[in-house]
């Protein structure tokens, strides 16, 4: 195998390429060694950066390792093109994370003339192979109505954000939405300008 990592393809990237990699890599690499891929990510050691890559995409078939690379790093780089902003890359960014996670959503709705929310998306998975769940909603949103600055505020995914305020919290700058005025309030009264848990529930 260290005869093959030699003339692998990752001895062919550049510093910039293999950094870069290494952060596309992050939202599909396993909880166990994420710690250690950020650690690596900022160190200076560019051959344990390649041999971290490389035995990455080699688990599956050491032959096929570069094209398992290039396939990804294809979807990687329009997902970064797609999502870019201010904040880093693409894939950087929250719905960037969960397009590579979990793959292309079923459904998207796209809300940017609420005028009690900021602009927000809700995606929509019919079935996740990777906690066995139907019917996975995630709900982004834009509240400093920045380019591409949309963050995930709630999702149905067991394994990622839940917040039984996020209704709360997308319609805040409307005062008189909350059904009571308590601090663990989760609902909002209905209206023509508060669409998102129609949409939340009935897609």
């Amino acid at each position: 195998e260290d005869a093959i990592y030699e003339t692998s393809f990752v001895q062919l990237l550049t510093e910039g390429e293999v950094n870069y990699s290494l952060k596309a890599i992050f939202p599909i690499i396993d909880a166990d060694y994420s710690g250690l891929l950020a650690d690596l990510i900022w160190d200076e050691d560019l051959e344990a950066k390649r041999f971290f890559l490389y035995n990455f995409w080699s688990r599956s078939s050491p032959e096929r390792s570069a094209e398992f690379y290039k396939k990804y790093m294809e979807v990687a780089e329009a997902v970064d093109r797609k999502y870019n902003s201010n904040l880093g890359h693409g894939f950087e960014t929250d719905r960037g994370y969960i397009f590579l996670k979990y793959g292309q959503p079923n459904n998207v709705i796209s809300v940017e003339d609420e005028p009690s929310a900021p602009p927000y998306e809700i995606w929509v998975y019919n079935f996740l192979d990777e906690t066995q769940e139907n019917d996975v909603k995630f709900l982004f949103y834009n509240p400093t109505i920045a380019s591409n600055d949309f963050v995930l505020l709630h999702s149905t995914c067991r394994a990622e954000v839940s917040n039984p305020q996020w209704e709360v919290k997308l319609y805040e700058s409307d005062n008189n939405s909350r059904i009571d005025n308590s601090l663990d309030a989760t609902t909002v009264t209905d209206g023509f300008n508060r669409q998102a848990r129609r949409y939340f529930t009935d897609f």
